[in-house]
């Protein structure tokens, strides 16, 4: 996989990372992948936030899930993952998501690792794929949707945040800021 950047004097020249062009090792990749979905839903190494949303199960996905700008969407600006006018392509076999302005790519966004669609959707920052960009931990976000088990009108919705390292003290209020607006929006278009 490589990248090529439009500021390529902002890219570290760390393992040969010169010149705006970096090549990131597949080994890598997976490597930092498997270890981050196996800290996935384990207590002492994610932080959650679990709501109830007055909505059906396919009206939150579609404004919460239904793709990687709703995803992204719901969370502040101050999480670093708003992305601008997004472009979605494949490469290396993986979803990646860039973040484009006026056709130039300036940086990878994100990767989405999981998305299995009324289930879950599970997306991994900038950070796992080239961490000597962006000097912090890789780091994983995860949307998990299930059926409330006593009302069919709502449904369950847990956001997860999970990263290689100690996690940042505003994760837990991005989760509950990125829950608030999911609700919002499902909520009040439910009832349109």
């Amino acid at each position: 996989m490589d990248y090529t950047y439009k500021y390529p004097v902002n890219v570290s020249e760390v393992n040969g990372r010169r010149f705006g062009h970096i090549t990131v090792p597949e080994e890598f990749l997976s490597q930092t992948h498997e270890e981050l979905m196996k800290r996935l839903g384990t207590p002492n190494k994610t932080i959650a936030v679990q709501i109830e949303v007055e909505a059906s199960k396919e009206r939150v996905w579609e404004v919460a899930a239904g793709s990687v700008d709703a995803f992204y969407s719901h969370q502040p600006v101050y999480a670093g993952l708003s992305p601008i006018n997004s472009l979605d392509s494949q490469e290396g076999g993986r979803y990646v998501v860039h973040r484009i302005i006026d056709g130039q790519v300036l940086d990878r966004v994100g990767e989405v690792m999981l998305n299995m669609p009324l289930v879950q959707f599970t997306v991994s920052d900038i950070d796992i794929a080239d961490v000597s960009v962006s000097g912090f931990f890789p780091s994983l976000y995860s949307i998990n949707l299930e059926d409330h088990p006593d009302d069919r009108d709502k449904t369950l919705v847990l956001l997860s945040y999970t990263m290689l390292g100690v996690a940042h003290p505003w994760a837990l209020g991005m989760l509950a800021y990125q829950a608030n607006s999911i609700k919002h929006y499902a909520e009040s278009d439910n009832s349109e």
